[in-house]
């Protein structure tokens, strides 16, 4: 029990880590591969990356249930059970990244309706078949990092996951510098997947020998379970591919292959943002399940109370820094003549942030088979943003869209998810305001120093930018820890960063 807070702590550390180290290279990166392959190229790239994740859908929000389900067997150590749940979601993911497969080719058919120009249509094709390809291999792995998570061990499967990021990154330069174009680029990602595949495959098979692959342990009972629980994750999912994937077909359709390049500069600093704060937070979802499971109702409400608090915390100022410091940073990182894509990065900022608030409360109803409606919400908002984005983009170009997104998310994530939240949880509504509105009023007393030397001092140079990081990341945090978090929070923070140094005063449990 006592080692838990460690292991979640080593997790989400390795998840934000790997997280980072993917925005840095991506980066350091963009405006290499974007010189190597030109505006229209790097347009057919970034359009393809868009189709295929629409490919999520065909995952039917089955990664939620392994982790729900296999999270219970093994807390409850019942290594009969955990054999019928792995194999059985392993038997259904093979069969999924067939249909993935079978799915790509007719994408690859289909490609004359996605680009306008023939030799576009052909460049699309043979991409988006080895970008399927990749994605067809990866499904089946799904089960084995969703037997990882089960077991805390988020730390391998962000080493894993970091390792096939630097892999893939040493193969795209000396590929690029040869004179390879776009297709070096998807060949290299199917090469980085199958090592990605071997590595989870080989070491979760070390680390849990009795989930051996057997197909005797494929229950039609298990898949129905599985499934009842999956549909509304799908539904969560659908909405997410709305809000979150649609932006770069809506650019393309309506203003032009060039401007995805420009806006999925906004796009990918966002993603990176809010895919961090995910990999932060994101440990939590198999607390609560463990929670509920035990039925320890006033562990849960703790629990979510801390959570709610780190993510106030810290998805603010990653927000604050994100819209203060992206404009002189895309200046020097890009140049001017991409500037125009710091407008619509604020507006997906702001929206990003509403939601990251409530990013405990996502895994929360996750963790306690409570997301019916919060999958249906979401689903009415991705509606709601896709139809914004194209009717604005029409008005207002690139800012268009990204407001598409900002409203509907304001609108669900402000004031209809928390009363849902707190009413399926059974706790008081008022508790978590007056948490809210205490963590986010010390926010923003935090913050006054950053935004003064931010204004003082913010110029388009990565030294001066990433001193103005490290220091207003100082001083924020001093004034949030001091004013935010109560002693026994504090324990436990310092619990699991430094747990031999920390104080032995009896921090709360989150197992």
């Amino acid at each position: 029990m006592t080692a838990t807070p460690r292991r979640l702590a080593i997790g989400s550390a390795m998840n934000v880590a790997n997280l980072l180290v993917t925005a840095l290279v991506s980066i350091l990166m963009m405006p290499f591969i974007v010189h190597h392959l030109g505006d229209r190229m790097y347009g057919i790239w970034a359009l393809v990356a868009a189709v295929v994740g629409y490919y999520g859908l065909l995952e039917l929000g089955l990664a939620t249930a392994i982790r729900r389900y296999l999270g219970a067997s093994l807390g409850a150590q019942n290594e009969e059970e955990s054999r019928r749940v792995f194999n059985t979601a392993l038997l259904l993911y093979c069969g999924l990244g067939l249909v993935v497969l079978l799915v790509t080719i007719s994408a690859a058919l289909l490609a004359p309706f996605f680009t306008k120009r023939p030799e576009d249509a052909h460049l699309f094709r043979l991409v988006i078949f080895l970008v399927g390809l990749s994605v067809s291999i990866g499904f089946p792995i799904r089960v084995y990092r969703g037997v990882l998570e089960a077991h805390l061990r988020f730390d391998s499967a962000g080493a894993f996951d970091l390792l096939s990021v630097l892999f893939r990154t040493a193969l795209i330069v000396p590929a690029l510098l040869a004179g390879y174009k776009v297709v070096s680029l998807a060949a290299v990602t199917l090469l980085s997947t199958t090592l990605w595949a071997f590595l989870y495959i080989s070491f979760a098979h070390r680390t849990l020998p009795f989930l051996a692959v057997d197909w005797k342990y494929f229950t039609r009972e298990t898949a129905r379970r599985l499934f009842s629980y999956s549909v509304f994750s799908l539904m969560s999912q659908m909405s997410d591919i709305l809000r979150f994937q649609m932006d770069s077909v809506v650019v393309a359709s309506f203003l032009g292959l060039a401007l995805v390049t420009h806006y999925s500069i906004a796009g990918r600093l966002a993603q990176f943002y809010m895919g961090t704060m995910q990999a932060f937070i994101g440990v939590f979802a198999t607390i609560f399940s463990r929670k509920d499971g035990a039925r320890d109702h006033a562990g849960m409400k703790k629990t979510f109370f801390f959570a709610s608090k780190l993510s106030l915390c810290s998805a603010s100022f990653m927000g604050f820094g994100l819209i203060l410091w992206s404009k002189p940073f895309i200046l020097r990182w890009m140049g001017p003549a991409y500037s125009d894509s710091y407008a619509p990065l604020v507006a997906l900022v702001t929206g990003y942030i509403f939601a990251l608030w409530q990013a405990p409360s996502v895994h929360l109803l996750f963790g306690i088979s409570k997301h019916k409606f919060f999958a249906v919400m979401n689903v009415i908002e991705g509606l709601a943003n896709l139809a914004l984005s194209i009717w604005l983009a029409r008005r207002i170009g690139m800012l268009g869209v990204a407001v598409g997104t900002l409203i509907p998310i304001t609108i669900s994530k402000l004031f209809v998810q928390p009363v849902y939240v707190c009413h399926a949880a059974g706790f008081k509504l008022s508790e978590y305001l007056a948490l809210a509105g205490k963590t986010l009023g010390v926010v923003l007393l935090a913050l006054i120093v950053p935004f003064a030397v931010t204004l003082k001092f913010a110029v388009p140079n990565y030294k001066v930018l990433f001193g103005i990081a490290i220091f207003s990341a100082s001083c924020y945090v001093l004034i949030v820890l001091r004013l935010a978090f109560t002693p026994d929070e504090k324990r436990l923070l310092w619990r699991g960063i430094r747990p031999r140094f920390a104080l032995k005063a009896e921090a709360p449990q989150i197992t």
